[in-house]
């Protein structure tokens, strides 16, 4: 049976071994960073389990809405703390994984909307999404076209990639969650 429920300080190895399975060591979160996350907005931040099995999570900030951007919002390592903010209109998806494993069953989608009816629950004024995924991407950025979020901006070269090259970052936002 599939649970979600909100990540816990108890989550941290599981989350850790996730990061190291669905990214490469360039865009891999360090592990006091996802513990901030877990400690400042728990709200935002869904682990998913089937039959007590760990198989993915989504993490979330809210910020308030600006209409330009500002590729170094987008740091890898930001300080949720300083980010941000609850009374803000706009949900951002700093990352989201599934165990290689789980793949290609529609856990990603799930988990995606999961994190959406919770924090619209909880925070009703947010009305917007934002997110960044890499260019290579291709699975993820699929589900998120397939739920109306558009491109709106290309980070040429945000990424590194383990060859040493450079990938293009995209941002993708939805006006109305």
């Amino acid at each position: 049976m599939k649970v979600f429920r909100t990540a816990n300080l108890s989550d941290i190895e599981n989350i850790m071994k996730l990061e190291e399975k669905c990214f490469n060591k360039y865009t891999r979160e360090e592990k006091k960073v996802y513990i901030e996350r877990i400690e400042v907005f728990s709200d935002g931040f869904v682990i998913m389990e089937n039959d007590k099995k760990f198989i993915g999570t989504v993490s979330s900030e809210i910020w308030q809405y600006v209409p330009n951007i500002d590729k170094n919002t987008f740091t890898l390592g930001h300080s949720i703390r300083n980010q941000i903010k609850l009374e803000g209109d706009e949900l951002y998806i700093s990352s989201i994984g599934i165990l290689p494993e789980y793949r290609d069953q529609g856990f990603g989608e799930e988990l995606f909307f999961e994190l959406i009816k919770n924090i619209k629950s909880k925070y009703p004024r947010v009305n917007r999404g934002i997110l960044l995924l890499n260019e290579e991407w291709k699975y993820a950025r699929k589900i998120y076209l397939k739920n109306n979020f558009k491109e709106c901006t290309v980070l040429h070269g945000f990424f590194n990639a383990d060859d040493g090259t450079k990938k293009d970052g995209i941002v993708m936002r939805k006006d109305i969650l």
